[in-house]
């Protein structure tokens, strides 16, 4: 699989993933600003936690949508056999599980790529957690 390939199938699953949590950040600022949110008693957290997790979901659309335009906007490398890997490098490892690749892209990691034969690209970024 080339790497433009790559960087589109990213494109559209960040687009995906966007559009989803745009619609839950609405969704459940929505809960939160509802007026059965309204506290009924001191100890009544349900419109305080609504909008914790209203707060969240927007945190992470805007983590998204500034993922989207960073692989949309990304100019993939030249590479050659002595540069040092860097984004846009797709890297071939081999370990005890046997073959890995992954693909050093802009903005968000963790997704997986499924490959035509049967493998998988991992997408990891600076902000992968490892481990």
């Amino acid at each position: 699989m080339n790497k433009i390939a790559i960087l589109q199938l990213i494109a559209r699953r960040l687009e995906s993933d966007l559009e989803q949590a745009s619609d839950a950040a609405i969704e459940s600022a929505e809960s939160a600003t509802h007026e059965e949110s309204r506290a009924e008693g001191k100890y009544d957290t349900r419109g305080l936690e609504a909008s914790y997790l209203a707060s969240g979901q927007a945190r992470h659309a805007v983590e998204l949508r500034e993922s989207l335009a960073a692989v949309k906007n990304f100019s993939l490398p030249d590479f050659t056999q002595s540069s040092p890997i860097a984004l846009g490098a797709l890297v071939t490892l081999l370990s005890s599980q046997g073959r890995e690749i992954f693909f050093l892209a802009p903005g968000m990691g963790g997704m997986e790529i499924p490959c035509d034969d049967n493998s998988t690209i991992t997408v990891i970024s600076s902000r992968s957690p490892i481990g």
